[in-house]
């Protein structure tokens, strides 16, 4: 079956915040994603060690339904078709595995497998991002099935499983594509259709992990849709119609917005404050300004060289979020939910008032938001925190959230451990919009 693609040339999408302050190696014209007509993109995603986006057999059962965000534009959300695997071979042969650098995005290996199941991954780099070892965003294709994609390091075992196309359709997949690192599927997004001249189509949903299934005729149309970080998107589309599979990568970056790192030390003390990036990262901005670190003199009530009550950074990073746990809240209640759930995570005072007064004003996407908090044990895979002198207790605390249409609760609420302050305290806030 012919299966037509078309990719987008990475390259850094800069969102409001600026201020690169890591050193990157460019791609060369080789390093760069080549899609033939027969196979899909060179980017993958994931396997058990990808987020809990990552597309596998349990999350896209025979009930998916693509489309099932309301109309906004009149034109009528009626392209998309309901995902089934009845009677489609389900065992995927001849993959290709495209082993990218994390971190420098430079093309490293390209593998190849007879048929799904695990296979190790020891692709050799002269010059990994993060130390010695390798880190590595890997496409999954094979003809007739979705692409998957997957972050992993050297020496780790992962197992390749991709699910097929509806051949009687048009199957697809929007990655959001980073310039140095792994791409972040466009989950549940609704997609405007029109003609090239402008005409509404209508429109589809992707689901979870940026899929598509489409009723499309062959032709060139217009694909509009506004991503997790509320940048708009116009991109043009060819198709050859039904049994035509579309990879689409769109330029884009992640990121975590607005960090506060709050210092509570038991006396007048210098500290040196450093963030890490084990999956490839970087600070975009930071106030005061971060040079590789931050060193300040900090007073016992958190007063940083005499003018700032927090440090502040933001950085873009793969996205490696878990998305298993959440609250759904309506968009009405956000001040009420935020204020009660910093107090439960142990924060007060000026540190829930700076989150409120920077945060409520800008949550207005949706009649209401999924919250997935991320801690310590899921921030720290991507932005290590590290402090000298040692604090005796530290909270962080991320929080990462996406509009939804759905309103009723549809997520495993979380546990909240108790946090109690002892000593020298450190308290980080922040939070990553999908």
């Amino acid at each position: 079956m012919k299966r037509t693609t078309w990719i987008a040339i990475m390259a850094t999408f800069l969102l409001w915040a600026c201020g690169d302050e890591t050193e990157h190696k460019p791609a060369t014209d080789t390093d760069q994603v080549v899609v033939t007509d027969n196979a899909v993109t060179d980017d993958t995603v994931t396997d058990d060690t990808m987020t809990d986006d990552t597309v596998t057999d349990d999350t896209v059962t025979d009930d998916t339904v693509t489309d099932e965000i309301p109309d906004t534009d009149g034109a009528g959300c009626t392209l998309g078709v309901p995902y089934s695997k009845n009677g489609l071979n389900d065992i995927a042969t001849d993959l290709s595995l495209t082993v990218y650098s994390n971190g420098w995005g430079t093309l490293l290996a390209n593998l190849t497998m007879g048929t799904e199941g695990t296979i190790t991954l020891d692709v050799p780099e002269e010059d990994p991002y993060n130390g010695d070892t390798p880190s590595y965003f890997i496409y999954e294709t094979a003809v007739g099935f979705f692409t998957e994609f997957t972050f992993a390091q050297f020496g780790d075992t992962i197992t390749v499983d991709l699910d097929p196309i509806m051949p009687a359709q048009v199957n697809g997949h929007i990655f959001m594509a980073q310039t140095y690192f792994g791409p972040t599927a466009l989950a549940n997004t609704t997609v405007t259709v029109s003609h090239a001249n402008g005409t509404a189509i209508g429109c589809f949903t992707t689901d979870g992990d940026g899929r598509f299934v489409i009723n499309l005729p062959a032709g060139g149309y217009q694909f509009a849709f506004t991503d997790m970080d509320s940048s708009m998107y116009d991109e043009y589309v060819e198709t050859t119609g039904p049994g035509d599979y579309l990879d689409l990568l769109i330029p884009a970056q992640a990121q975590v917005d607005k960090p506060n790192i709050y210092l509570y030390p038991t006396e007048l003390i210098d500290i040196s404050v450093t963030l890490g990036f084990p999956q490839g990262g970087f600070v975009t901005t930071s106030i005061p300004a971060y040079g590789g670190s931050w060193e300040v003199t900090v007073t016992p009530d958190g007063i940083i060289d005499g003018a700032y009550g927090y440090l502040f950074y933001e950085a873009q990073t793969p996205d490696l979020s878990q998305y298993r746990n959440g609250w759904t809240v309506a968009t009405a209640g956000l001040e009420q939910f935020f204020r009660g759930n910093l107090a439960a995570y142990g924060f007060a005072g000026r540190e829930v008032e700076d989150f409120i007064d920077w945060w409520i004003p800008r949550l207005t996407d949706g009649p209401c938001y999924d919250v997935y908090p991320q801690t310590a044990v899921e921030i720290a895979p991507f932005i290590t925190l590290n402090i000298v002198p040692a604090p005796d207790s530290v909270q962080r605390l991320l929080y990462t959230v996406r509009a939804t249409g759905d309103c009723a609760a549809h997520l495993d609420e979380p546990i909240i451990e108790p946090f109690i302050r002892d000593g020298f305290t450190v308290l980080e806030w922040g939070v990553v919009v999908k």
